[in-house]
């Protein structure tokens, strides 16, 4: 049998091959067999459902090809196919198949999830997207290709229940065992040599200031690194504690220092890694934090990266980075201890990181699609070639306090021309001892206006040093919006819950930030706790359709105690005349009905109106608190005075009237509303 190759986009970029290096491939790899065909040709297959799958199919006219597609991803930016381009592929003979619906790393589970809440995840991942794909495409669909070749037990066992007669991993050469669930693949996009057949030189830079018990966990692992002992060194750089850590490094092998900063009375994380990098022996700086820890194969996932041609800058996954706030959300804090969180290979599990994550998950990961990667930049696990640190200047200096000297940092790097590239192979457990003292002013128990001034200081260097960058601007104004939100300590707190909504109106994109698959449990219990901290009252969950969720209840048991729980709603789930009387005994108690059109409902989105007014209608007859959010776009105008006519005759009130076009005010006014403008 040929081999099975896969490919990612149509494109400039790591993961990508031109159209000409595509017809070449095509040309040298002849004859073709589609993928569920035996035989001595090679199959062909792409990933992800990338928009440039239109102009692969033009090089592929007569080449039968597979496309495995994310079916949350579809719609959701400008980089991802719509369903009538997934349905063109289709008609043109492509062979479709799934690749979950959130494409996620199926061999890891959270650490909020057991062991039956992680199955029934990854159950959710291959079943709905099976049936989306029925639906979207009216094909049944057998093929499954694992996200990331990630095909480990509970992964395997997960498509088996969901009836795939086929699955596919990624691997380095087609040695299979015959197991249909297990298929290799391999990656057909021509490598350059590595730089190097060694492994590259890696100097592991710490910058640490007292807690000396994390540190000796993190060092201790750092010492026992799978990597050739004379490959790294690890420099630990002491910013300034009183404590003697010394003690710590009595017993540690030759290539792992302590170094005294310069030190300070202040906390200079920035100027303890350039101290570090300036007495680094090794072409390569990995930069971890004194309480971020990893497992013994860490500088292996470097090197893979590192030996590739180009300067790259890896960020590291960070578990864990929000462990403060996730101590009221899960009200377990025995999770947070070291002791929990310090057999790494024992539990394997995650805990997303709310700041990165969800820019993460839209691209795929693939940074080459930001314009601002430099966000996403934590010096807490990074890694980049000493040179190139050097030719920008390292860290600045006049940075004091937590946080931006590593944004600083990632604005001067991408625009000296680095290629950031993201792992989650390569991650960092970062650990939290109890009562413990927190730097980030946002994660304080009871976050003040003083705990800001440091942080306001380094805005205001931030804005100063990048003056003509209208990126950085951007930036530094919306923290400066976050401080303001968080010391205000609102009554209402909303969540963007981010998902699809079914039934969506066209402007549905435009009102709220969908996220692929919505936003993970996870984080949401995470944002749940961020309210409880701020002392906040009320909560509103919006975004997508948030009574789709099939964890709603759980969300709605992490949100017990506050006054008051609603959730806004396109109304389309309430056509099941017993889900009101669910989600108030749950604990919600407030919906706001998000409505576009009634009596023109079906010829402006395509969908008759009468199952939303039966859904109108078991709401008004529930427990539940109902009110309406109209939006009025052009396409809608003219039926607002019906619409309000209707909402009359079910009592339903109307809390607020929005416009996608001030022209359409008049109409608002002569119905007797003040408008607003309809704004995310």
């Amino acid at each position: 049998m040929g081999p099975n190759l896969y490919l990612h986009y149509i494109g400039d970029g790591r993961l990508a091959l031109s159209e000409r290096e595509l017809r070449s491939l095509v040309a040298d790899r002849g004859p073709w067999r589609a993928l569920d065909q035996d035989g001595a040709a090679s199959s062909l297959s792409f990933d992800d459902a990338h928009v440039s799958m239109t102009a692969a199919a033009r090089v592929l006219r007569d080449v039968p090809v597979a496309l495995f597609v994310p079916v949350d991803f579809v719609e959701t930016s400008t980089h991802f196919l719509d369903w009538d381009g997934v349905r063109a592929l289709r008609d043109a003979g492509w062979s479709i198949g799934s690749h979950s619906c959130t494409h996620p790393r199926m061999g890891l589970r959270f650490l909020h999830e057991d062991r039956a809440a992680y199955r029934a995840r990854l159950d959710e991942e291959c079943q709905r997207s099976r049936e989306t794909l029925r639906r979207e495409l009216g094909v049944e669909v057998t093929a499954f290709a694992y996200p990331y070749g990630e095909a480990d037990d509970e992964a395997r066992a997960a498509v088996a229940r969901a009836g795939y007669e086929r699955a596919y991993t990624v691997a380095g050469d087609m040695s299979w065992d015959g197991d249909p669930l297990r298929i290799p693949r391999l990656d057909a996009q021509p490598r350059p040599a590595p730089t190097s057949d060694a492994p590259v030189g890696i100097s592991v830079i710490v910058p640490a200031y007292e807690r000396p018990a994390l540190l000796a966990e993190v060092v201790t692992r750092l010492a026992s690194q799978s990597y050739p002992e004379e490959r790294y060194e690890v420099l630990v750089v002491d910013d300034g504690s009183e404590s003697d850590l010394s003690p710590i490094f009595a017993e540690m092998p030759a290539n792992v220092r302590l170094h005294r900063g310069k030190g300070g009375r202040t906390f200079q994380a920035g100027q303890a890694r350039q101290y570090g990098a300036e007495h680094a022996r090794f072409d390569y700086l990995a930069f971890l934090d004194a309480d971020v820890a990893v497992d013994a194969d860490h500088l292996w996932h470097l090197d893979w990266i590192h030996r590739q041609p180009g300067e790259h800058v890896v960020f590291g996954e960070l578990s864990g980075y929000n462990l403060h706030d996730l101590e009221a959300s899960f009200g377990r804090p025995d999770r947070h201890t070291l002791e929990r969180l310090a057999p790494l290979g024992a539990t394997n599990a995650r805990i997303a990181d709310r700041q990165r994550e969800p820019v993460l998950r839209a691209c795929l990961d693939n940074l080459e699609w930001l314009t601002d990667p430099w966000r996403l930049c934590y010096t807490g696990n990074l890694s980049l070639p000493r040179t190139l640190l050097e030719r920008i200047g390292g860290f600045a200096a006049d940075f004091e306090g937590w946080g931006l000297e590593d944004v600083d940092l990632g604005v001067r790097l991408q625009r000296a021309g680095a290629r950031f590239v993201f792992s989650r192979w390569a991650v960092g457990y970062h650990l939290v001892e109890p009562g413990e003292p927190v730097r980030n002013p946002f994660r304080t128990p009871t976050p003040l206006r003083e705990d800001f001034a440091r942080y306001e200081r380094n805005l205001d260097l931030l804005a100063e040093r990048h003056a003509a960058d209208a990126e950085v601007q951007a930036f530094v104004a919306s923290s400066r919006r976050d401080i303001e939100e968080t010391c205000a300590r609102p009554e209402t707190v909303g969540i963007e819950c981010g998902g699809h909504a079914r039934g969506r109106s066209h402007v549905h994109a435009q009102l709220h930030r969908v996220r692929p698959g919505g936003v993970p449990l996870g984080e949401l219990l995470d944002r749940v706790a961020y309210a409880r901290k701020v002392g906040a009252r009320y909560l509103y969950l919006l975004g997508g359709e948030v009574a789709e969720r099939r964890d709603l209840p759980q969300l709605l048991e992490a949100a017990t105690g506050f006054d008051w729980v609603a959730l806004q709603t396109q109304g389309h789930p309430f056509v099941d005349p017993e889900l009101a009387a669910r989600l108030h005994e749950a604990g919600l108690r407030g919906v706001t009905v998000l409505l576009f059109a009634l009596d023109a409902h079906e010829a402006v989105f395509g969908t008759p109106a009468d199952p939303l007014r039966a859904a109108l209608a078991h709401l008004r007859e529930s427990a539940l608190e109902v009110d309406a959010r109209i939006v009025l776009t052009p396409e809608t105008a003219g039926t607002l005075a019906a619409m309000l006519e209707e909402l009359r005759a079910l009592e339903i009130p109307v809390g607020e009237i929005g416009v996608t076009d001030e022209s359409l005010a008049a109409e608002v006014r002569a119905a007797g509303h003040e408008p607003c403008t309809a704004t995310p």
